[in-house]
């Protein structure tokens, strides 16, 4: 109830601020204009109800019928790059224009609440934050009857246990937006530079320490690792489900219910992925990347050797990078070789007037065109399909790169949890990890830290019950 209150008392705020600036305005309808951040050149969004939620179970000439109002789904995103995805989804359901709304930094939950206190509400959101606040103030629709009737979702095989991680009390709050593989990025000219070949796809993470030493040259200003907190934000907690110390990502038990970073496995990882710092040299903590004017930053610049990348650094190497570079998987730890994948959560407003329209925008994730769509970017596929497993081989993306570790990436991957774990933002697995192996925080504050949020979730989670 208090994050109720708290949604709605923001919303109060956003009102009251519209009314004061409308009374200024001199009667220039100035608190009726969009709110929309987009330039959307589309047609104005149709004020007559949904269509019948029948309508949204065919083909888009079901939906989009001759005389159909057309209808702009204002969509909350990151999203800087799919306007070609929007125009596909246009081109499938012609009366359905897809428009933008940035999220630009602004917590999300905010920009609900400005959309619908100007009365334009948005249609669909990606989170980011967990999904149980979301749920709690209302916000989200239960996706379950629409997915039950939907075609599209019907007819496609999804990978075992797809809705886990977004299922709250046997509600499913969320679909993937897209799915995010993690790789090793190699720079294979500075491989052939120390005279190393590149790396097998079941490397392990011992040979992963050493290749980093050999391309380490500090007179040439050359690192084994790029300086990124991915390493620790990916690597690392990936290391300890390949080596028995966790049974999820972010260092969680197998239900998901405590964290395990305050054993002594994970803080023996933690310790390792520290000597590169400390001990070998192979990556420079923040103070030495930039006393080094920031130079091992950033991957492309060419002076280190490996870093961890997905699907949005692709479009810049492929077009920028001054050296041959390759992906890898993640290694092998002592009884697994597991992967790390991202899953971008995607939701139904309730707030939204349009909802069954707006359904068919999540539907269309599913499709093979989006699907594809989303391969050629670097994306991995959703669902299980002989012809989309093909066309990984067809794709331009990765036409002359390490496929088989595409493969491995694809096949190995465990989804990052966090989006229906209660109290997830409060959970400082992030932060302290990026003190300790970057910086000289005490790696011991890990443990009281960690029992304290372990107590926290609990509690959290038996107000839900």
């Amino acid at each position: 109830m208090k994050n109720k209150r708290s949604f709605m008392w923001v919303v109060s705020l956003i009102v009251l601020a519209m009314m004061v600036l409308s009374a200024c305005s001199g009667g220039n309808n100035g608190g009726s204009a969009s709110q929309s951040p987009s330039d959307s050149s589309a047609p104005p969004a149709s004020e007559s109800s949904s269509p019948p939620a029948s309508e949204s179970e065919g083909a888009s000439g079901d939906f989009c019928a001759e005389g159909s109002d057309p209808i702009v789904l204002k969509f909350i995103s990151w999203k800087d790059t799919y306007t070609p995805l929007y125009d596909l989804f246009h081109q499938k359901y012609p009366c359905l224009t897809i428009e933008q709304i940035p999220v630009n930094s602004q917590p999300i939950m905010e920009i609900i609440a400005s959309l619908e206190a100007a009365g334009t509400p948005a249609d669909v959101t990606e989170i980011d934050s967990d999904l149980v606040a979301f749920d709690q103030n209302g916000l989200v629709e239960d996706l379950t009857p629409y997915i039950d009737k939907d075609l599209t979702l019907q007819g496609v095989t999804l990978p075992k246990g797809f809705f886990d991680t977004m299922t709250l009390k046997d509600k499913k709050l969320a679909v993937p937006m897209v799915d995010v593989p993690m790789w090793i990025l190699v720079n294979k000219d500075l491989l052939a530079k120390n005279g190393l070949e590149m790396p097998p796809n079941d490397w392990t993470y011992d040979d992963f320490r050493e290749y980093a030493k050999k391309m380490t040259n500090p007179d040439a200003g050359e690192y084994g690792l790029t300086t990124q907190a991915e390493f620790q934000m990916r690597l690392l907690s990936t290391k300890a489900i390949a080596d028995g110390h966790a049974a999820n990502l972010q260092y969680m038990n197998e239900d998901l219910t405590q964290s395990v970073m305050h054993t002594p496995g994970v803080l023996d990882d933690v310790k390792w992925l520290k000597e590169f710092v400390t001990k070998d040299g192979s990556l420079l903590s923040n103070a030495e990347a930039t006393a080094q004017g920031d130079v091992t930053r950033e991957f492309i610049n060419g002076k280190t050797g490996f870093a961890i990348g997905g699907d949005w650094v692709l479009p810049k190497l492929k077009e920028s990078a001054q050296f041959e570079w390759d992906v890898l998987p993640f290694p092998k730890g002592k009884i697994s070789q597991p992967g790390y994948t991202i899953y971008g959560p995607l939701a139904l407003l309730s707030g939204s007037k349009n909802k069954d329209a707006a359904f068919l925008w999540l539907s269309f994730q599913f499709t093979k065109e989006a699907q594809m769509w989303k391969i050629d970017q670097g994306a991995n596929a959703s669902i299980i399909d002989p012809e989309i497993d093909a066309y990984y081989e067809q794709t331009p993306m990765w036409q002359g790169k390490n496929f088989a570790a595409v493969q491995i990436a694809k096949q190995n991957a465990v989804i990052q949890p966090g989006v229906t774990i209660p109290g997830w933002n409060e959970y400082n697995w992030n932060n302290i990890l990026n003190d300790i192996i970057f910086g000289d925080r005490d790696i011991n504050e890990i443990i009281p830290e960690t029992e304290a949020w372990n107590k926290k979730t609990l509690e959290l989670r038996e107000t839900l019950k």
